[in-house]
């Protein structure tokens, strides 16, 4: 992954300016001026990021597509049941996503993020053995309270590397190696993965959760002395910090009108996705498990392939009109979804409706990704950078508490196709929202300039 890092800098280096270390004055450390003040930024601990993301990613597009499934078809769980064992996972991280944020600050996030994937790899390791909904379910609980800190965890620390300029493209393209690494693990998924088989199921479990211990340890030993891994603050910050908290955060209107357009996002879209489009596909249409994993390689595939040309719009479009795109993309990616349930169609053509979904809808995330990880850390005061990411994690869950036991229910109604409406209207609806973003967010945070726009970076 360092390497691919290094053509992409190398690539940016041809048109002007890299994006991410730009400036720099070493092998490993970069300098650019933002505001009055010069950041000196992290490329190794960045790239070390990058190979940590695509390592675990790998893992984690095994299972991505199959929870509900795997709980359904091999551990016999009925659908609305699947959906709750699901579910408990957004309950965990709720009560836990706070008291992750406030850690971060304190201790560094750093040392946040290896505590949480150390717990989220083991309890993917145990979820191979879950046969029962009781063990399901606390398998389930353990793994969310490890996401709840990793996904704001990682977020900080990478706000904590790069300045902030540079931080759009940075998650833009962290998010494409993420998607690249999800891409191929759902094509391995796919080959050899088989309902038949339940053993199938149990190894891709135990393979993801030891892809991401892998990364606890480039975490761990890799970043153990790089900025962000510990707190280091000013006498200055450790002063704020001592009266500042979570209601200085919840008074920030502009962070709150984020945090609703964030969780209609995640309910009716990620949501649904990760579980409810899988047990669509397979209990609904009567797909195979190999259109499963095809499909989600062909949203990953999309990611990737549309994250380069997505990196040079944030440096263009209000990010107010990039999530009124994202709705737009997503409701069209359920209606071609429900397409696939069209009686009269042939295999083939209902298959290229359901791996077209997951396209468009790749398509729509390529364009929610840098807004989503660059707004609360612009937002954000720096001592409380931790505490703005969490709650953002916390919305996650509340989004992953009200999906799957919602979509079990409609898929198991009478009207399964009730489903798709409501995804499709919803994600409509919080693309207006999004565009309401634009009357709030000053100018500077809803399009900020480009590095090379803002000052010229040192030498």
């Amino acid at each position: 992954m360092a390497a691919a890092c290094c053509l992409e800098c190398a690539r940016r280096d041809s048109e002007g300016g890299c994006s991410i270390g730009a400036g720099v004055s070493g092998r490993d450390r970069g300098a650019v001026t933002e505001g009055n003040s010069e950041i000196v930024e992290d490329r190794r601990g960045w790239r070390l990021v990058l190979v940590g993301t695509l390592v675990s990613s790998i893992g984690s597009g095994l299972t991505l597509p199959f929870l509900v499934v795997y709980l359904h078809s091999i551990r016999h769980m009925s659908l609305p049941l699947a959906g709750v064992v699901v579910a408990v996972s957004g309950v965990t991280g709720l009560a836990t996503g706070a008291i992750g944020g406030s850690l971060g600050d304190r201790l560094g996030v750093g040392r946040l993020l290896f505590g949480g994937l150390l717990i989220s790899g083991a309890a993917t390791v145990g979820l191979a053995d879950a046969r029962t909904p009781l063990v399901a379910a606390v398998a389930v609980a353990l793994i969310g309270v490890g996401e709840s800190v990793i996904w704001p965890a990682l977020n900080a620390l990478v706000a904590s590397q790069l300045s902030s300029p540079n931080r759009p493209r940075a998650y833009a393209l962290r998010f494409g190696v993420l998607n690249g690494g999800l891409g191929l693990g759902a094509l391995i998924a796919g080959s050899v993965v088989s309902l038949s088989r339940p053993t199938s199921f149990e190894v891709i479990y135990v393979v993801d959760g030891l892809t991401t211990i892998a990364f606890a340890f480039i975490v761990g030993v890799g970043l153990r002395h790089r900025p962000g891994f510990r707190t280091h603050p000013a006498v200055g910050d450790e002063q704020e910090m001592a009266g500042d908290g979570y209601r200085v955060v919840l008074r920030d209107r502009r962070f709150l009108a984020w945090l609703v357009a964030s969780a209609m996002f995640v309910l009716f879209g990620y949501a649904m996705l990760d579980g409810g489009w899988a047990a669509y596909a397979t209990v609904i249409v009567h797909a195979s498990p190999r259109i499963v994993g095809i499909g989600f390689a062909v949203n990953t595939g999309v990611i990737v392939v549309a994250q380069l040309g997505v990196a040079h719009l944030t440096r263009r479009w209000r990010r107010s009109r990039m999530l009124a795109a994202v709705g737009v993309l997503w409701s069209l990616a359920w209606l071609m979804a429900g397409i696939a349930d069209v009686h009269g169609l042939a295999h083939l053509e209902v298959d290229i409706a359901l791996a077209l979904s997951l396209g468009v809808f790749g398509l729509g995330e390529t364009l929610l990704s840098p807004v989503a990880g660059a707004l609360p850390n612009d937002l954000a005061p720096k001592h409380l950078r931790a505490r703005y990411n969490a709650l953002g994690s916390t919305v996650w869950s509340l989004g992953t508490i009200a999906g799957p036991p919602i979509a079990g229910l409609l898929l198991a109604s009478s009207f399964p196709l009730s489903w798709i409406g409501l995804l499709v209207l919803g994600s409509a609806g919080a693309g207006l929202v999004g565009l309401n973003l634009g009357r709030l967010l000053p100018t500077a945070i809803d399009r900020p300039l480009a590095p090379d726009e803002q000052s010229e970076p040192s030498s």
